[in-house]
């Protein structure tokens, strides 16, 4: 896009935040594209908002203001995927706390939409900058139209390898104990009592219905080695939105994660459901090793055969979890000499869409 275009879109934004938004809430806003921030696939436009707010209160902000910038999108930015809100204050490791925010319900033709509908299962995986570009090479070159697609697209055409239908036989054979395995009944009932005091020391007044300690096979989202503590919450008309639930109970929960990291060894992720309909509350999900600055999170939708693949390269100990396996499979991918010629076609025509 030309400058000249550019600074006349800013100047458009600029002029509806000042009427959309009460004196002394007006935020910068920014329309941000692919190579703005890792998180931007090809072809994604996000609005970056950074409110004149300090971190502390950059929540409740957002929480007040949410359904002007959703009105704000609606209305005159249908084709902005999404909100990245931010501050200019930094947090201890000198990076400002941003959050993303993404509609709900753009379109059904909307491509996380289609993955709800077809009953994958939502998985984050945490990917460096060699992996990111594989999955946009394959954006870039037509094969697929997002970065989960291309994903999906990449786990396939391993499966279909010999070599990968050798190290499968492999973890399906009872041979020792595998690097992963999960925890036999008697283990696992021990740990969901324990569980289950530690959840009603921190609710004393009641509300929660139910406390389920989760492993490999009883939920689709739940690694191999790995547990998930769930905490059903009973779901009462007057209760606070979502973002205001996490905020006033965030000592209690970043309390209950240190607890459960010392008495529930493999206990990575806690989760907080809320009522009939499963209203998703807090949820900490594993974190991977490694510098973080460097890696950024890849939300993609898997089927069974595909997590049923990267749980084959954890079980074998090809992978220590679900990202390592999915960066696997990428450097695989990437090694093949079709890839090479793939790569170079992309680069090309992002050079002919810079001429236009």
């Amino acid at each position: 896009m030309e400058p000249a275009a550019t600074d006349r879109i800013q100047r458009m934004i600029d002029a509806e935040a000042a009427e959309r938004f009460p004196p002394g809430a007006v935020p910068r806003l920014a329309l941000l594209r692919y190579g703005d921030h890792p998180m931007i696939e090809p072809g994604e436009l996000y609005l970056l908002v950074i409110p004149d707010q300090d971190g502390a209160t950059l929540d409740a902000w957002r929480e007040e203001q949410h359904d002007r910038l959703e009105d704000f999108r609606a209305q005159r930015l249908p084709e902005v995927k999404g909100f990245m809100v931010t501050t200019d204050a930094r947090d201890s490791a000198g990076l400002p706390p941003t959050s993303i925010m993404q509609p709900v319900g753009i379109s059904l033709l909307d491509p996380e939409e289609d993955e709800i509908a077809r009953g994958l299962t939502p998985v984050t995986v945490h990917l460096g900058p060699a992996d990111l570009a594989t999955l946009d090479a394959l954006i870039t070159a037509g094969i697929a139209a997002s970065r989960a697609e291309a994903a999906r697209w990449a786990l396939a055409r391993i499966r279909e390898q010999p070599a990968y239908a050798q190290l499968s036989e492999r973890a399906r054979e009872p041979v020792g104990p595998q690097p992963r395995a999960g925890l036999d009944r008697a283990a696992l009932d021990q740990l969901q009592t324990t569980l289950d005091e530690q959840i009603k020391e921190h609710f004393p007044d009641g509300g929660v219905q139910r406390v389920a300690l989760l492993q490999h096979g009883d939920d689709p989202s739940v690694e191999p080695g790995d547990l998930l503590a769930r905490v059903s919450i009973e779901e009462a008309e007057d209760d606070p939105p979502l973002p205001a639930w996490n905020r006033d109970h965030e000592a209690m929960i970043g309390e209950l994660q240190r607890e459960l990291a010392e008495k529930l060894p493999g206990a990575s992720r806690l989760e907080f459901w809320f009522g009939e309909n499963g209203r998703q509350g807090r949820t900490g999900p594993p974190r991977p090793a490694g510098n973080q600055q460097d890696l950024t999170p890849a939300h993609i939708g898997l089927g069974p055969a595909d997590l049923a693949m990267l749980d084959a390269l954890i079980t074998t100990g090809t992978a220590a979890s679900r990202t390592e396996a999915v960066g696997w499979v990428l450097a695989r991918i990437r090694e093949q000499p079709a890839y090479a010629r793939l790569s170079e076609r992309a680069r090309e025509l992002d050079e002919l869409k810079a001429h236009f």
